[in-house]
């Protein structure tokens, strides 16, 4: 499984330009060596080898994967829907997080192309560090927390009180900041909605049963991710309307503000970003 699910993630585009990088640079690193053992006496003929003869024809495969993997990916995430192991391992816990984005989260208008893909990428490192073999407490309490800051940031976005909640001014929101600032802010939201949906779905499925406030964490979710369009793209709606049954006493504000902040370092940069994203998941667990 592990060969097969590696080759299928070669369908995503940022994983073959990884996959490019990595790989032109150990054909480089071999075209050296080759030059060393033969003195430098065939420079071009050795570079045409490696380059054209070894590089090419692997980096063109692996381009070809972008129509070849998703079928390879959806068949392993279905024979995963079977097994009762599939969160046992981080290929099984990714696999299952990227079937539950497909099928939960509809994205806003306002997300960038690589939004998604850092959902995922952050949802399967925060299942995979909460899930405790058949245990899926340290994930409920994951949930609970992104969807506690999905509540008091939206709230502050609604209230355009940058100051509220004990959060200093531009650490949630800032309705003064340029228009760039918030459509960042805005996606980090989009995003946190998103990740916290993808959560709820992980955690019901691998406890088997429902989370008591799921219903009302979906909805929410669903609701900022609508919301964010409406305020950056300057759209009329409904104002926003709170939500019962939302967990809104489980974070401190320090905590509140840690989280969100290294969020949106994590959705400003490229992927991969190991140290934000790491910083995000120690703020989550801490």
């Amino acid at each position: 499984m592990t060969l097969r699910y590696t080759v299928s993630r070669l369908a995503r585009p940022d994983a073959r330009r990884a996959f490019g990088r990595a790989w032109l640079w150990i054909c480089l690193a071999g075209a050296a060596v080759t030059l060393v053992a033969d003195g430098g006496r065939h420079f071009f003929l050795v570079l045409v080898a490696w380059l054209v003869c070894i590089f090419a024809p692997v980096r063109i495969a692996v381009e070809a994967l972008h129509s070849v993997g998703p079928r390879w990916k959806t068949a392993l995430q279905r024979e995963s829907l079977g097994r009762a192991d599939r969160y046992r391992s981080a290929e099984g816990v990714a696999l299952m997080v990227e079937w539950f984005a497909s099928r939960e989260v509809r994205s806003p208008r306002l997300a960038p192309p690589d939004l998604g893909p850092k959902v995922i990428e952050a949802a399967s490192r925060l299942a995979g560090r909460l899930l405790r073999g058949d245990d899926p407490a340290g994930l409920r309490s994951g949930v609970g927390r992104c969807a506690s800051l999905l509540d008091r940031w939206v709230a502050l976005i609604a209230a355009g009180d940058a100051a509220s909640d004990g959060a200093g001014p531009g650490e949630l929101w800032d309705p003064g900041a340029s228009i760039q600032d918030q459509w960042g802010t805005l996606r980090a939201v989009a995003g946190l909605a998103a990740l916290t949906k993808v959560l709820v779905a992980v955690y019901e499925d691998s406890a088997g049963r429902p989370l008591e406030e799921g219903a009302a964490i979906r909805r929410e979710a669903d609701a900022a991710m609508d919301y964010v369009d409406q305020v950056g793209l300057r759209l009329d709606g409904p104002p926003w309307e709170e939500i019962a049954a939302i967990p809104r006493s489980t974070l401190a504000p320090d905590a509140a503000a840690r989280m969100a902040g290294t969020w949106l370092e994590f959705c400003a940069g490229p992927l991969p970003a190991p140290r934000r994203l790491g910083a995000f998941l120690d703020a989550v667990t801490a």
